[in-house]
């Protein structure tokens, strides 16, 4: 394993149960009310660490209306599901916050984790970003979440991968357009990108998007990164694909890639032209974009790369916290569980 993974980390990704450290709880009991207060209690690094070990909070079901700022390395956010688990927040340039200050839950920490939970930004904007997650910190890492908003709800400049994820569209003010991602790489030697594997984007259950145009992304910066792989991309997302960032002239230093993506929104037929555009269909290619190849997975998160991340059960100190449930993912129109 590389350096920088703490024994604490080799001992998690070997078992199939550990203690937590926190636990949020909107329902009483000897818990945390809020995540910012688990994150509050993180102890500082030890005397003479390189880093501070590894943080773990398990974040119960309920609702956390909260902006929620993880400045601190190696933290992990561990929820009961989507849906159940679910961090809220409404800001947006509307409500006075520029792009990185609308973030409902911003992550500036190295090695980041997330899974089962939800973070969505609820403004119903129709130009200009509202940020539900805002990653700008290497080595993160999210699983089975789901993350909704309307323009540019994914932000970062960060290399991070996304994986077995809901990203769902909401309704914007005047039915104007909708984008999913902006990615800030701006130098051609920054390793920075996100990667999307095996997921979904649609619409929000309920809401109608017919003539909404929406994006998997803009380039933010002059070498935005961005992926999308073995994909299901409903109906929604425009022909086009991509939008420019007003009149910017750096579309053949920016990567745009999909990789075997399918649904109604994958067909790239219709798509932009532009010289940094790519439609992968060499899986070599591919294969440099995974979770073990892009972040070094298969190094430091074994389990994640075997499809079974991390843990199986958690110990919360008084009880064990089955993490088996079922997951929600929209298919041709149509919500199925799946099991896992």
């Amino acid at each position: 394993m590389p350096r920088w993974v703490e024994p604490r980390l080799r001992r998690l990704v070997g078992t199939r149960r550990h203690k937590v450290d926190a636990v949020v709880s909107n329902g009483g009991g000897n818990h945390y009310a809020t995540i910012n207060e688990a994150l509050a209690a993180a102890p500082p690094p030890a005397a003479g660490a390189a880093s501070a070990r590894r943080y773990v909070i398990h974040v119960r079901s309920g609702t956390y209306d909260e902006i929620v700022n993880i400045t601190r390395s190696d933290v992990t956010l561990i929820g009961d599901g989507m849906g159940r688990t679910i961090i809220t927040g409404n800001r947006c340039n509307h409500t006075g916050h520029d792009m990185p200050h609308s973030a409902t839950l911003s992550v500036g920490g190295t090695g980041f984790m997330a899974r089962d939970l939800t973070t969505k930004n609820t403004h119903r904007v129709d130009a200009g970003p509202a940020v539900a997650l805002m990653i700008t910190a290497d080595r993160s890492i999210c699983y089975r979440c789901e993350i909704d908003g309307t323009v540019d709800f994914i932000f970062g400049y960060a290399k991070a991968v996304f994986k077995q994820c809901n990203l769902l569209v909401r309704l914007p003010a005047a039915r104007g357009h909708c984008v999913v991602t902006v990615q800030g790489r701006d130098a051609p030697d920054d390793h920075s990108g996100l990667v999307f594997q095996d997921s979904t984007v649609a619409a929000l259950p309920g809401v109608n998007l017919a003539g909404v145009p929406t994006y998997l992304g803009r380039p933010w910066k002059n070498h935005s990164h961005v992926i999308f792989m073995n994909w299901f991309l409903e109906g929604i997302i425009h022909p086009a694909g991509w939008k420019r960032w007003g009149d910017n002239d750096h579309l053949d230093t920016i990567f745009y890639g999909e990789f075997q993506n399918w649904g109604d929104g994958a067909n790239t037929q219709g798509r932009i032209n532009w010289p940094g555009f790519h439609i992968i269909k060499d899986a070599a290619e591919a294969a440099n974009f995974t979770v073990q190849r892009f972040i070094q997975g298969d190094e430091w998160l074994p389990e994640f790369v075997n499809q079974n991340l991390l843990l199986l059960l958690w110990d919360s100190g008084r009880q064990h916290v089955p993490m088996a449930h079922s997951v929600p993912l929209k298919l041709g129109g149509v919500w199925l569980t799946r099991i896992s």
